[in-house]
């Protein structure tokens, strides 16, 4: 297919209702079902070393690589989401990245086919999953990285204050590459799953 025929879609446009630098005060949102690549890993909480951890690589090349696949099949193309990760208390990570609904079981696995061919160190525990519609509340953190726990706790005082219980862990959306960006001008979106605390 030529290029003239590819539709190329913003994906970051199209959601950037969810992806906002908007976000200065807590706000709530209702997040439709989205499809999302998933990974994880045991390393430790590092920004500036995540993206060469086997999991954020191999999403990395993921991304590459599967757009060769509905450009050729399905005539479109897409940008890049910001990845989102989530840390563990101690050690490790969960890492996943939205991407659109066109990319089926059968391009992801021949998609990860081709990257296991090509990389030996491309992760095999990546997935293709769906996450039902939720209620998350959302608000950015700006600046140096080593004070982004501060932007947490306000974030999640001000949940409870509004009387929302909080589910699981929050993520840490990355607005901007930590490489690209100077500390100071880091944005980095936390959202965090809540419902309703009934009495």
């Amino acid at each position: 297919m030529s290029r003239v025929g590819i539709f190329r879609e913003d994906v970051r446009k199209t959601n950037k209702q969810f992806y906002s630098l908007k976000d200065k005060e807590t706000t709530v949102y209702e997040l439709p079902s989205m499809q999302v690549l998933t990974t994880s890993g045991m390393e430790e909480r590092d920004i500036y070393r995540m993206f060469d951890y086997s999991g954020i690589w191999t999403m990395g090349r993921f991304i590459n690589r599967v757009k060769s696949y509905t450009k050729r099949e399905l005539g479109k193309n897409f940008s890049r989401m910001p990845i989102e990760v989530e840390w563990g208390a101690v050690s490790g990570y969960r890492a996943m990245m939205w991407v659109p609904g066109y990319i089926t079981q059968d391009i992801f696995e021949a998609t990860m086919a081709d990257l296991h061919t090509k990389f030996s160190n491309a992760e095999p525990s990546m997935a293709l999953t769906s996450l039902p519609p939720r209620r998350c509340a959302q608000l950015l953190h700006i600046g140096r990285y080593e004070f982004i726990d501060s932007t947490r706790k306000q974030l999640t005082e001000n949940l409870q204050s509004q009387g929302l219980r909080l589910i699981g862990g929050s993520q840490e959306i990355f607005i901007n590459h930590p490489h690209c960006n100077p500390p100071e001008k880091l944005n980095i979106l936390i959202r965090q799953e809540v419902e309703v605390e009934w009495d």
